[in-house]
């Protein structure tokens, strides 16, 4: 019975100290919102989230024009729940006029509430000069469109190159997500094209990029293209202590690395890092309505990654051929990726201009 009385009031313990989620603020800090249907934002305040939209892809201007005008009538009628990043086109670079269009769009973008610009893989991994060249992050070209992003108050959002995955065999890759991607988008198989940039020289074309502008307020998505190991982002991180990276996507390959390695990874690194999942709601591809959409975006998405930063259960998912554990966080840190790092690496989320 004593036994018994002793399991039972540290049951109680453990179910008083669980964090709730509904009540407990967050930001996803990637998303992408290409809908007309402002139904899901109801269940995305119920939850106490905040999302932030990115427009992306260097496409013509048309494309990110229709980018935009969704998630710039998103925010306008939703600015304390949305927040978006604007774009640029790659149309026109290379010649007289290109940049100074460019900071004009630029300037309008922030003047209609972008708080960021999106940089996408295509910097890098499409776009070519006149000589077939790769147009990589860190030509002079951009220098003047990073010096205005930064004299504007505004932070870069970057994702550069792709997982290390990439340049494997489908059968080498560690988990599904990457598999059933490159799979799908063989373009992006670096593996496939070895006359392409190395995944080496991808990461220093943007290292090089920043230490051009060490006071540009930047985020690298996708845990910055090394998600497949904490050490390897650990020496980035020390090495540009300012910036951020973002996890949308990559929470997956935390899970394949030791557990306790990658919690005190996030631990010592927390002032760094910001939640992200890179869900998107778009028109184009939404079977059923939003709020079916963002209901499965809950379930399947934000609740298990709840449960995996905030216990220590052992759970498991697809892209897993084992169970893990997860990292039960501490409370103070849970705060910082999932809202204060947000709050500050991207100033005027939740603010309307």
């Amino acid at each position: 019975m004593k036994k018994y009385l002793i399991f039972l009031a540290g049951l109680l313990t453990a179910c008083s100290q669980t964090i709730d989620f509904k009540s407990f603020p967050k930001i996803d800090a990637h998303v992408h919102l290409e809908t007309s249907d402002d139904a899901f934002i109801k269940i995305v305040e119920e939850n106490n989230f905040k999302l932030l939209s990115l427009v992306t892809r260097a496409a013509p201007q048309t494309v990110v024009d229709e980018e935009f005008s969704y998630v710039k009538q998103l925010y306008d009628n939703h600015p304390g729940t949305v927040a978006f990043a604007t774009t640029f086109t790659m149309d026109g670079f290379g010649e007289p006029d290109w940049e100074e269009k460019t900071i004009a769009w630029l300037r309008k973008s922030f003047e209609e509430g972008a708080i960021a610009v999106k940089v996408w893989k295509d910097i890098g991994m499409t776009f070519r000069n006149a000589d077939s060249t790769f147009i990589m992050i860190d030509d002079p070209r951009f220098d003047p469109i990073f010096d205005f992003i930064e004299s504007q108050n505004k932070t870069l959002v970057n994702h550069n190159g792709e997982p290390k995955n990439c340049w494997l065999p489908i059968d080498e890759m560690t988990v599904a997500g990457d598999r059933n991607y490159f799979t799908a988008h063989p373009q992006y198989h670096m593996y496939l094209h070895p006359e392409y940039p190395s995944y080496e020289e991808l990461l220093a074309a943007r290292d090089r990029m920043l230490m051009k502008h060490p006071n540009l307020r930047y985020v690298g998505c996708h845990l910055g293209s090394m998600e497949w190991s904490v050490d390897e982002q650990a020496k980035w991180l020390d090495k540009f202590p300012n910036y951020g990276l973002d996890m949308a996507e990559r929470i997956v390959h935390f899970k394949v690395q030791d557990r306790d390695k990658v919690r005190n990874f996030i631990i010592k690194y927390q002032d760094q890092l910001l939640y992200g999942t890179d869900i998107g709601i778009k028109d184009k591809n939404l079977s059923g309505t939003s709020t079916e959409r963002i209901q499965e975006v809950l379930q399947n998405i934000w609740l298990s990654d709840w449960e995996y930063f905030t216990t220590d259960h052992i759970m498991t998912q697809d892209d897993k051929v084992k169970e893990y554990q997860g990292l039960k966080l501490p409370e103070n840190v849970l705060k910082k990726i999932y809202y204060e790092n947000a709050m500050r690496v991207l100033p005027g989320l939740g603010v309307k201009h």
